[in-house]
C-alpha cells in the first residue's frame, strides 16, 4: 500500500488498562477525578479498510441499522473464504470518535463501538447455520479521536469521524466482494445499495453509469460473437463525446482505483500478476461459497455470460483512449480467463478441458449456408457448475495449475491485435465447441 494507506493502530482491547473519567462526547463529566494519561503500544500496518461503518450516534456505541446488510455480507465472505484456499482468519475492527469530550473517555467509547460491531458480526455468522469450521480472531481496537477522516468543524464531518473501520486483508474473495459492493446495482445485500462508503448521490450516479454501459457492452459483445461465427474481428469503435463516454470515464476510474487498492505494486500502480491469479481462480469456480443460497445467487463466481463483458469494457476503454495502456494489460487477463470460464460454466461441463492451443471448433451451417451457433452465450450460467467432490469449489471442466500456466505463457506475449483475434476465437469456441 502507499503511504496514504499507512496509519498507527493502537493495541486490541484488553491489552492495556486505563481509568475512565466518564467524560461524554459532549464534554460533561460525571466524575471529577481526572483520568491518568493513556499509553497504549502502537501497531503500524499498511492496509485499507474493507468498509468504514460511520455515522454512529453521538456518544453512543450502537451500530447504525443501515450497516446491517454489509455486516451480513462480511460474515458470508468470511465463510466463503474458508473453502477458497485463502481464508480470512483475522478481522480488525478499529473504533473512532469525534473530538468532543476527553481523550480517555473517547478511547473507551471507540472501543465499545468496535465491540458492538464484533457482536453484530458474530450474530451474523451464527445465523448462517452450519458452515465450514475455521480459525477466526476478531480484534476490537481503538484510536479514539486521534484519526479524523473529515473536518470536525461541521456536524457531517463529525458524524463521518464517529466510525468503525473493518479490516479483512486483500484476498481474492474480498476483492470480488468489494467489486460487487462498488459496481453491482440493485442488490441490497451484495451490491451498491449495501456499500456504506458511497453517499446516496454517488450510489445513484454509479448505478446509472452501470445501467447506461451494460446495454452498450452487450451490443458490442453480441456483434463480436456474430462476427466470430463468420471468422471476422469487428473494427475498433470509440465512444463519441457525451453522456455514455462520461459514464465510461467514471467507471474506468472507479475500477482502476479498486485494482490499485487490492493489487498495489508498491509504486502506485497495479500488480497484474496477482490480478491475473484472482481472475483465474474466479473464472475456475474456486471462489464459490459453501452457503447454498449464495451459490444460487452466483456470489463469488461469474455472472453467467456477463463474464465476457469484462473484456468488452476493456476493449471499449482502449478504443476510446481511456487509460489504454492499463486496460490493455487487464484485457490480457480477461481474454485468457475466458478460456477457463467457458469450460466450467458451459452446459454439461466435462473434464478435462481442451488442451491449450487446440484448434478452434467450427460451427455447423443452416440451410442457407450461414454459420449457426451450437449454443447461445446466455446458456453459460453459474448454475451449470458441476461439483465433483465434497468441496463446492471443485468441479468438472476446471483448468489445472498446469493448464493455467500454459495459458499464462501463451497470452504473456500477445499484443492488442492478437488479443482481438483471441477474443474472436474464444467467442467462436463458446458458441461452437461440442
Amino acid at each position: 500500500m502507499n503511504d496514504e494507506a499507512m496509519f498507527e493502530m493502537l493495541a486490541p482491547a484488553g491489552e492495556a488498562e486505563f481509568e475512565f473519567a466518564f467524560e461524554f462526547e459532549s464534554g460533561k463529566s460525571a466524575k471529577k477525578k481526572p483520568a491518568p494519561p493513556v499509553v497504549l503500544p502502537a501497531l503500524t500496518i499498511r492496509d485499507r479498510p474493507f468498509v468504514v461503518l460511520d455515522r454512529f450516534v453521538f456518544d453512543g456505541p450502537a451500530v447504525p441499522a443501515g450497516h446491517d446488510a454489509v455486516i451480513d455480507r462480511i460474515a458470508r465472505l468470511i465463510v466463503a473464504s474458508r473453502v477458497s484456499g485463502d481464508p480470512i482468519e483475522t478481522v480488525r475492527l478499529v473504533g473512532h470518535t469525534d473530538p468532543a469530550g476527553k481523550a480517555p473517555y473517547n478511547l473507551g467509547l471507540a472501543e465499545r463501538r468496535a465491540k458492538a460491531v464484533e457482536t453484530k458480526l458474530r450474530v451474523a455468522l451464527a445465523a448462517l447455520g452450519p458452515v465450514p469450521a475455521g480459525k477466526l480472531d476478531i480484534l476490537p481496537q481503538t484510536l479514539g479521536e486521534t484519526r479524523p477522516v473529515a473536518s470536525n468543524a461541521t456536524a457531517d464531518g463529525r458524524a463521518m469521524n464517529r466510525r468503525v473501520e473493518v479490516f479483512l486483508g486483500t484476498g481474492c474473495n474480498a476483492f470480488f466482494a468489494q467489486y460487487d459492493l462498488r459496481f453491482l446495482p440493485g442488490d441490497p445485500k451484495f451490491g451498491i445499495p449495501a456499500y456504506p462508503n458511497l453517499n446516496a448521490t454517488q450510489k445513484a450516479q454509479r448505478s446509472a453509469d452501470v445501467g447506461a454501459l451494460v446495454p452498450e457492452l452487450l451490443a458490442r459483445r453480441n456483434l463480436r460473437a456474430s462476427e466470430a461465427l463468420a471468422g471476422r474481428v469487428p473494427p475498433a469503435r470509440a465512444l463519441p463525446a457525451g453522456a455514455l463516454r462520461n459514464s465510461a470515464l467514471r467507471l474506468s476510474a472507479g475500477q482502476l482505483a479498486l485494482f490499485r487498492e487490492y493489487f498495489e505494486d508498491g509504486r502506485g500502480g497495479i500488480e497484474f500478476g496477482a490480478f491475473q491469479t484472482c481472475f483465474e481462480r474466479f473464472a475456475n469456480g474456486q471462489l464459490r461459497s459453501p452457503i447454498a443460497a449464495d451459490r444460487s445467487a452466483g456470489v463469488g463466481e461469474p455472472n453467467g455470460d456477463f463474464f465476457f463483458l469484462f473484456a468488452e469494457f476493456a476493449f471499449l476503454c482502449i478504443d476510446s483512449a481511456i487509460e489504454p495502456a492499463l486496460w490493455t494489460r487487464a484485457l490480457r487477463t480477461f481474454v485468457k480467463a475466458q478460456e477457463i470460464f467457458m469450460h466450467v460454466y458451459r452446459p454439461n461441463p466435462v473434464s478435462p478441458p481442451p488442451a491449450v492451443g487446440a484448434a478452434v471448433p467450427a460451427c455447423g451451417r443452416d440451410p442457407q449456408g450461414r454459420p449457426r451457433a451450437r449454443r447461445r452465450l446466455d446458456s453459460f450460467r453459474n448454475g451449470n457448475f458441476k461439483a465433483t467432490g465434497g468441496s463446492p469449489t471443485v468441479g468438472a471442466g476446471q483448468s489445472s495449475p498446469t493448464r493455467r500456466r500454459a495459458l499464462g505463457a501463451r497470452y504473456a506475449v500477445k499484443d492488442l491485435a492478437a488479443l482481438r483475434r483471441e477474443a474472436q476465437a474464444n467467442l467462436q469456441r463458446a458458441q461452437c465447441m461440442p
